[in-house]
């Protein structure tokens, strides 16, 4: 008997080819759904352990947290620093190359009377934060005299294009947060009330810290757009040796002696930062302000642009501190006096 030894015919071949794609048509959209849910899966898994870790930080750090509704973003990397996840926990299991470095929004709600957790992945953000973040905008579109890049976007000088007009008042930009938040000072002052009544030299204790983080604070129309961060109580040697997480604080030494473009304004020499400082300008026309700063139970103030130290009962000027969330947008404005940027809501 002869064998047939055809082979297939064109014809044949072109159809199992198209057959097969057709199949993979089917099938590979299929795996792909599979593989990208289960890695979605495994992501949403990976937020849950960050958000019970950040939970776990807020028992361990209570006192930091703010309680008047206040958004505190705790990093991925402060929860790694500090051991409360692993470098496994923070691989990103959609990109096993990457880790996760956003923030677990922190916030108070006092409906339920409880904080709530919100992971938010900075790598999902519209706002770029290297691009347009709001100190980023704000760098780009500041002369350069105004704002020094290379020494934190701190601005100095006499009369810098630093200011911002927000929730219904005028404002001077202190500093661009590496973050893409910034620091802001009120442009006048808001009270003139003794440092603590009782006595008090501590700020925790003090009548300022109540009425900034209080009386002041529940005057804003908003909120929304201030977030809280680390303000400097205590220097020793130049050096910060205790600091807290407020919402609203006061203007620090190291703010002050950092306003000056006079590389002699160093602390001890203060007379020299009086020049090319427009923070100076302040205490000279509106008498003495306070500072946040302590250093073994004394209160600083700024007088006359020198720093000199009071009594805990003499009743000074209040001229307060906050920092502007980085998601806030700039929305107008150049910075001058005349023309203050303008910002939106987030």
């Amino acid at each position: 008997m002869k064998r047939n030894k055809r082979g297939f015919t064109l014809v044949e071949l072109i159809a199992v080819v198209a057959i097969l794609g057709l199949i993979a048509l089917i099938v590979y959209p299929a795996i792909g759904s599979v593989i990208r849910n289960s890695r979605e899966s495994a992501y949403n898994d990976q937020v849950a352990v960050i958000e019970s870790a950040a939970k776990n930080w807020s028992i361990d750090n209570a006192s930091t947290l703010p309680d008047n509704g206040t958004v505190y973003r705790l990093s991925v990397t402060t929860l790694l620093e500090e051991g409360y996840i692993t470098d496994d926990e923070v691989k990103d299991p959609r990109n096993s190359s990457k880790n996760l470095t956003g923030n677990v929004e922190i916030k108070y709600d006092s409906s339920i009377k409880q904080f709530t957790y919100k992971y938010v992945d900075t790598a999902s953000k519209s706002n770029d934060v290297s691009i347009n973040n709001l100190s980023a905008t704000i760098i780009n579109n500041s002369k350069k005299k105004d704002v020094l890049v290379a020494d934190g976007g701190i601005y100095k000088g006499d009369n810098p294009d630093n200011y911002l007009k927000l929730n219904g008042k005028l404002w001077r930009i202190l500093s661009n947060n590496s973050d893409g938040s910034i620091k802001i000072i009120s442009n006048e002052q808001t009270a003139q009330i003794s440092w603590d009544n009782d006595g008090h030299t501590d700020f925790n204790d003090s009548t300022v810290k109540t009425y900034l983080n209080s009386t002041f604070y529940n005057s804003l129309n908003s909120v929304e757009e201030f977030k809280s961060s680390n303000f400097c109580l205590t220097y020793n040697d130049d050096k910060c040796i205790n600091s807290e997480n407020i919402t609203v604080g006061l203007l620090t030494t190291e703010d002050y002696l950092n306003a000056s473009n006079n590389l002699k304004c160093i602390l001890g020499n203060e007379a020299e930062c009086t020049v090319g400082n427009y923070l100076s300008d302040f205490s000279l026309a509106n008498g003495a302000e306070y500072t946040l700063n302590s250093v073994s139970g004394n209160i600083y103030v700024i007088n006359n642009g020198l720093i000199s130290t009071v009594n805990s009962t003499e009743t000074l000027n209040v001229r307060p501190v906050l920092t502007v969330d980085e998601n806030v947008k700039i929305i107008g404005g150049t910075g001058s006096k005349t023309n203050p940027y303008l910002v939106s809501a987030i």
